[in-house]
């Protein structure tokens, strides 16, 4: 089972991710306060899957993670993240449903601020929610059309190439067996251009 507490420093990280967005009036700030719990997962632990109804998001403050589909029996990377980023599965019951078999995993011990459904609907109440969420929205949007962009170079040595221009902590801290799926080539693959990266 994650471990949980409550309102520690990792809430006053994600205020503060929040004001790197917009700025957040103080009783904005109270909100979060007063209904983010801090929580541990320990490594290779879900943290979402489709036995969750109302999943919440969560703010890693330190750890990794990984989303993965079910397929067949295979398991499918779609994503990673790292320390800063929001994570979660959707929030909208009807769309949740449709894909029911995505999961979130913790990669390592991973330290994270629940954000949950309740309390997204509650700072809505806020105007300058509106303004961060169109900020989050963009940031995520251009962290998808980037993995978008990367599935789709045509070789392996330039997919990895170009993930280590731009997220270089991933190539570094994320296993061979995940770092592969989440890049579309075989775990040997990643190995071998691995130990030529690391020759030259």
């Amino acid at each position: 089972m994650p471990s949980l507490t409550s309102n520690l420093n990792g809430t006053k990280l994600l205020i503060r991710y929040f004001e790197s967005f917009n700025r957040i009036p103080n009783d904005m700030k109270l909100v979060v306060e007063r209904e983010c719990l801090d929580i541990t997962f320990r490594k290779n632990k879900h943290i979402s899957s489709p036995l969750d109804l109302k999943p919440s998001l969560y703010f890693i403050v330190k750890g990794a993670v990984r989303g993965f589909v079910r397929d067949a029996g295979e398991e499918i990377t779609t994503w990673l993240a790292t320390e800063g980023n929001i994570v979660g599965l959707t929030l909208f019951d009807k769309q949740y449903n449709l894909h029911g078999q995505q999961f979130i995993q913790a990669l390592e011990t991973t330290h994270a601020v629940i954000i949950p459904h309740e309390l997204i609907m509650e700072l809505f109440t806020f105007p300058q929610m509106h303004h961060l969420a169109r900020n989050l929205l963009w940031y995520h949007y251009h962290e998808a059309d980037e993995r978008n962009f990367l599935i789709r170079i045509p070789t392996a040595e330039k997919r990895i190439q170009r993930l280590i221009e731009t997220y270089p902590h991933l190539y570094r801290r994320i296993p061979s067996k995940h770092l592969a799926g989440f890049l579309g080539i075989r775990e040997e693959t990643l190995s071998r251009l691995k130990a030529k990266i690391n020759r030259a």
